[in-house]
């Protein structure tokens, strides 16, 4: 016959096991959604995807995107200068310039670029996520800039309510990282923890 007491430490077990899972998948769906490589390697060769000749904002945005899939952010960087020169209203060359720069955590650099791919675009998802990544975790702390670009995305993409990860940033902000209030958001909200109750979905 078993004790109450062992019955409710099982229970209590489960549960922390089950959050846990909880955490370090959110904490992983994060990870893997917005998050740059963590280094940029020169020894790179360009491949057959790059324009042979290259004349305009959108050859050299593309080449830009060539270089950092090889692991070059410094011709990446080059390249998305160009078409930002040729092209001052191209917002794609200056969200993927902000990109390479946080490849290299160069987050002074990124941040003005992401500033500027939002002004040209205002619901640019992506720029608003990295912003949003910045300003939670990596410079310039400011955990309500990083709820507000959060909460955009989710009011502007129908399906970011489905995806945890970005519940899991806002969740992080709100709660100024990692501590004992994340786990009970999780425990009490399950995969809606973190977002808003008027988030798409829910």
């Amino acid at each position: 016959m078993s004790r109450p007491g062992g019955t409710l430490l099982r229970i209590a077990a489960a549960v922390v096991i089950v959050a846990g899972a909880i955490v370090l998948g959110t904490f992983a769906a994060q990870r893997g959604v917005q998050r740059p490589p963590s280094a940029c390697s020169a020894n790179s060769q360009a491949t057959s995807s790059t324009p042979l000749a290259l004349a305009s904002a959108q050859d050299y945005l593309a080449q830009g995107d060539d270089a950092f899939d090889q692991g070059d952010c410094e011709r990446a960087i080059a390249a998305y200068s160009r078409a930002i020169e040729l092209n001052p209203a191209l917002a794609e060359a200056y969200n993927n310039r902000a990109y390479a720069y946080m490849a290299q955590q160069d987050y002074a650099r990124a941040l003005p670029d992401l500033d500027k791919a939002l002004q040209i675009r205002p619901e640019y998802v992506n720029a608003l996520m990295s912003r949003g990544d910045i300003h939670n975790y990596y410079y310039q702390i400011d955990y309500d800039r990083a709820v507000a670009d959060y909460d955009r995305v989710l009011a502007l993409d129908a399906q970011a309510g489905s995806h945890t990860s970005v519940c899991g940033h806002r969740m992080l902000a709100m709660h100024h990282g990692w501590g004992p209030g994340v786990l009970v958001e999780i425990l009490t909200g399950g995969t809606r923890a973190g977002c808003p109750a008027a988030s798409p979905g829910y």
